[in-house]
């Protein structure tokens, strides 16, 4: 049977591609994109938000170019960041953690509403798209550690960077880094403890050379403490550029 199967993806992939395509076409139509903040229309075909929701979004405008963090004055470094400079070379965080993108991460997060993450890697990834071409050669995603992941049953961060990794038409790379410790919820924790938190909790484990130039995806840029460890895994495995893509910035905690 699987040989009988495999003869027919081979001989006839125009017909299983038509019914694929027609399949998705009726679904589609049965049950059309519908906005999950207002219930108007979504935008087709499959984005359960409309373009005005969309557009109402709290935009993270005048900004640290290195980390995101909203700044008087447009492009100036914080004075955290001129203290001491993270492992990345720089954030790019498009929205503020503000209502409604608490309540869809929440929903996401801890709800387990894993279809939020089609909206949310969707407007990530058109926000960088209209900055132009991304500079990165693939993304990571942030890990989760084994056991966490068991239990909320998908990594968030994962879920957002395949729908974004789609529409960039870059690869995902979900192996190449690990979570080895089973650190505390960041938070549940005080700004000043997480760095400690998270210290030494990734390692990179690629069996294959790494590329030279990655995109740290997470749902939400806090105090930067997680996706800096990562950065600092990957900077010691060899890795030349780093930035750090995020959906959503929580302003004022460092």
């Amino acid at each position: 049977m699987a040989q009988y199967s495999n003869a027919m993806v081979a001989c006839q992939p125009s017909l299983l591609q038509q019914v694929y395509g027609a399949s998705k076409t009726l679904l589609h139509k049965l049950f059309p994109a519908t906005c999950l903040l207002c219930l108007d229309a979504g935008q087709g075909p499959r984005l359960d938000l409309c373009r005005g929701c969309e557009d109402d979004l709290p935009r993270n405008l005048s900004v640290c170019p290195t980390c995101a963090m909203p700044v008087v004055g447009a492009d100036r470094v914080c004075d955290h960041c001129l203290r001491r400079r993270p492992a990345f070379d720089s954030a790019f965080v498009p929205y503020r953690y503000e209502f409604p993108l608490v309540e869809l991460i929440h929903r996401l997060k801890y709800g387990g509403q894993v279809a939020i993450a089609r909206i949310l890697g969707t407007v990530l990834a058109r926000r960088i798209a209209e900055r132009g071409p991304p500079g990165v050669d693939a993304i990571v995603p942030v890990p989760l550690h084994p056991s966490r992941e068991v239990r909320r049953g998908y990594n968030q961060a994962a879920e957002i960077a395949r729908f974004a990794a789609e529409l960039l038409q870059l690869p995902v790379e979900d192996r190449f880094a690990a979570r080895i410790r089973n650190t505390e919820e960041q938070a549940a924790l005080p700004a000043v403890v997480r760095r400690v938190n998270v210290s030494g909790a990734f390692e990179v484990r690629a069996q294959t050379p790494l590329p030279p130039s990655i995109a740290i995806v997470d749902d939400v840029l806090t105090t930067g403490a997680t996706v800096d460890a990562l950065a600092q895994a990957f900077r010691r495995a060899g890795c030349r550029h780093i930035e750090v893509w995020a959906v959503a910035r929580a302003a004022g905690q460092r």
